[in-house]
């Protein structure tokens, strides 16, 4: 579903909400753009941190082979992808074949995965930066790989700019604008009432978003990889790459 809004339509939305219809000494068009466009951003990366995906682009490649020094697991560098990177929501390697989503572990367990080991087959990430990830352990040979990321969203710079409100999402757009614009005109009765609004606009945008059919939503925490493994002949699993 697309539902393109223009930034001349959320501009005109928000300052009629707000009752600043002409008001443009006190609340500047360019300064209302500008929050429309922080708040786009907001938006998009708050959204996709509760697991919708809506927004994520990919971008692939092939791991280079062994750590990158002086550190424990091989540096992806994601700094030259276009459109640039905002963050990193999962990376994928293929090995003989196979599609494997690598765990995504936090900061301080960087050494916890690859016990030293110079290469073997990457098991997990981690970020040091908006656009680089640590591979762990470091790749031993050059597996294939598909980066999941929020990409950067360029600034609506026109009134005829357009971008795809979906289904209502501009809403949240509008009343996050909207209370700032309130907190300026120090409303604090009116403040209440647009925070109550653009919370269950959040929330109704929420429930919706991050479903994946009209039945429902997707199957989360799920382990299928135990019913794979029972289908198949009894016999010893080999050992991690790095042990």
């Amino acid at each position: 579903m697309s539902r393109n809004v223009t930034l001349l339509e959320l501009r005109e939305s928000i300052v009629y909400q707000t009752d600043n219809a002409g008001a443009t000494a006190r609340h500047a068009p360019t300064l209302v753009n500008r929050l429309i466009n922080q708040s786009l951003q907001r938006f998009r990366e708050r959204l996709s941190e509760e697991g919708a995906q809506h927004f994520l682009a990919s971008t692939t490649g092939n791991l280079g082979v062994g750590a990158t020094s002086p550190y424990p697991g091989y540096v992806l560098d994601l700094t030259a992808v276009s459109p640039s990177v905002v963050r990193i929501h999962g990376i994928d390697v293929t090995v003989s074949g196979e599609v494997r989503t690598l765990q995504h572990v936090p900061f301080t367990e960087r050494n916890s995965y690859g016990g030293g080991v110079s290469s073997g087959i990457p098991v997990a990430w981690t970020p040091f930066n908006t656009a680089k990830a640590l591979i762990l352990p470091p790749a031993g040979s050059a597996y294939a790989y598909c980066v999941w990321y929020l990409p950067v969203l360029a600034d609506l710079a026109t009134d005829a700019a357009t971008w795809d409100g979906v289904a209502g999402w501009e809403d949240f757009v509008k009343w996050d604008v909207a209370c700032q614009l309130i907190v300026r005109d120090q409303y604090p009765t009116a403040y209440s009432m647009a925070v109550n609004y653009k919370k269950e606009v959040w929330e109704d945008i929420l429930r919706a978003a991050t479903k994946v059919t009209l039945a429902g939503g997707a199957v989360i925490g799920r382990d299928s990889f135990g019913e794979r493994l029972s289908s198949l002949p009894s016999k010893r699993l080999p050992p991690p790459p790095w042990g």
